[in-house]
């Protein structure tokens, strides 16, 4: 499926902040901020959302056709558009895994909306499989993270839909990194860890970070969130005791290349 076209004049990128909630000082001199800087826009110099405060970059993906016409197909929430730098960075690590033997694999999945950006961007990533993991409604007990707002019995068949259209996409409902045992690929290009929780993004890379080929990239999302410490510290360990160390970025995503 071409993801081709479209136009960067229609993002207007919403100044969604996580955690101001308790904070009233900070919430209103962000609104100040965002009054002075003007709306989201690619030719303004700011860029204001997702806790990612930055002035004067050129932001190119914001131009690039390809990337905003997959945003744009997905008809993202004001969230999920909010965290559009996190999303480009995920469809640059899949299309540089494209040079790596192996299947793209994501643990943590949600309501579909990052991977199915990735698949439009990728074309639908032909010769590839795509592996899509999630409890889809968790109760919120030991190793399964919290409730987010989507997570409902009929979440899963939601997501299910939401693929059909690439028929090399498998979503599975279970609880990593058990579900593992049951499928799961040989060799893997590309991993997306974002499951909110330290001791299943742990087991999954117990399981899946061996099956990676050289030069796979492995990316967090939680890593540099200051409420999702345990799972910086987890990554942090599991990578240095094999001579790696995982790269932060202002997004808040971690970042790997395995060698």
């Amino acid at each position: 499926m071409s993801s081709h076209g479209g136009s960067a004049q229609d993002l207007h990128i919403p100044p969604v902040f996580w955690g101001l909630q308790h904070n009233p000082d900070a919430a209103a001199a962000l609104r100040a901020l965002v009054a002075t800087a003007g709306p989201g826009h690619p030719r303004n110099p700011w860029f204001i959302a997702d806790n990612l405060i930055t002035f004067g970059h050129t932001r190119g993906f914001l131009t690039d056709p390809r990337f905003v016409a997959a945003v744009a197909a997905e008809k993202p929430a004001s969230h999920e558009l909010a965290f559009i730098w996190r999303t480009h960075t995920l469809c640059w690590a899949a299309e540089s895994a494209l040079a790596v033997p192996g299947d793209y694999v994501e643990c943590g999945t949600y309501q579909g909306y990052s991977m199915s950006v990735v698949l439009r961007y990728l074309d639908g990533l032909p010769g590839r499989r795509c592996y899509l993991y999630d409890l889809f409604d968790p109760v919120g007990g030991e190793g399964e993270g919290h409730r987010l707002p989507a997570h409902a019995p009929e979440l899963f068949e939601q997501v299910r839909a939401r693929f059909d259209c690439w028929d090399n996409a498998l979503v599975t409902r279970g609880k990593v990194p058990e579900v593992l045992a049951q499928v799961a690929p040989a060799r893997i290009a590309f991993l997306h860890l974002d499951m909110n929780n330290a001791q299943a993004e742990a087991g999954a890379l117990e399981v899946l970070f061996d099956r990676v080929c050289a030069g796979g990239i492995v990316v967090f999302d939680d890593y540099g969130w200051t409420g999702y410490r345990a799972q910086k510290s987890t990554a942090d360990a599991f990578m240095r005791a094999r001579g790696l160390a995982v790269l932060e970025l202002p997004t808040g995503q971690g970042l790997v290349i395995k060698r």
